[in-house]
């Protein structure tokens, strides 16, 4: 919750400043932003309409077997490969995110999905890195990242022992 007042207090802010500057920034920002709302908007309707049904087509059981709060680090190392392998968007793989929460995944669990989903990401690693960076660069960058969505799961769950909080959101 502070972290959506935080973000709607600086976009006020930005919003204030660009309408005082009386140069057209103003006009030009809300000319980007409703394109940008009408871009966005049928898609996040779908995609969670989609992620709707998802849910109640996968089983329960299994996924907070795999990657429940009580997997541990196994479960962490699951969800960041999973996310790695996940070959779409945001549109996509976040309905799917919460498929998974829903599910029972745990927040750790969670952590490491994202972030083997971002950096990992290996549908864009055949399609585009290799063919444009060259095979050595793609070894390179994905044996360095390797580690992160582990990494990341692991300090979650250091993060959440520290501060526990209500999991899911919703």
């Amino acid at each position: 919750m502070e972290g959506t007042i935080l973000i709607s207090a600086l976009a006020g802010i930005a919003t204030w400043y660009a309408w005082r500057k009386h140069d057209g920034t103003f006009e030009k920002g809300l000319r980007l932003s409703y394109a940008r709302l009408f871009e966005t908007l049928p898609r996040m309707a779908l995609a969670l309409l989609a992620a709707g049904f998802i849910g109640r087509l996968v089983p329960t059981e299994p996924v907070a077997k795999l990657i429940g709060p009580e997997s541990g680090f196994l479960g962490i190392f699951i969800a960041g490969a999973v996310g790695g392998f996940i070959p779409s968007g945001p549109m996509v793989s976040f309905p799917v995110l919460v498929v998974m929460v829903q599910a029972g995944a745990g927040f750790p669990q969670t952590c490491a999905f994202v972030t083997g989903w971002s950096t990992l990401a290996l549908h864009r690693v055949l399609i585009y890195e290799i063919a444009l960076m060259g095979w050595q660069f793609s070894v390179v960058r994905l044996t360095s990242s390797l580690v992160l969505p582990f990494l990341c799961g692991v300090l979650a769950q250091i993060i959440i022992w520290i501060y526990p909080f209500r999991w899911p959101p919703f």
